[in-house]
């Protein structure tokens, strides 16, 4: 099995993208969150989740 230099937070794999593990890490401080602040985490995720598909479009 190789290594990545991607660290996995809380288990979860490395996707291979920096800027998709960078936005998905956004979603490991949500336990400790007001549940009325997950929403605004999501899109935000979501938001730079869309910006980096759209830049790998091209």
């Amino acid at each position: 099995m190789s290594e990545t230099s991607t660290a996995e937070p809380q288990g979860r794999p490395a996707t291979g993208d920096d800027q998709v593990d960078q936005a998905l890490t956004r979603l490991d401080d949500l336990d400790g969150a007001p549940v009325r602040d997950h929403v605004a985490v999501f899109e935000a995720v979501h938001a730079a989740l869309q910006d980096r598909l759209a830049d790998a479009e091209g």
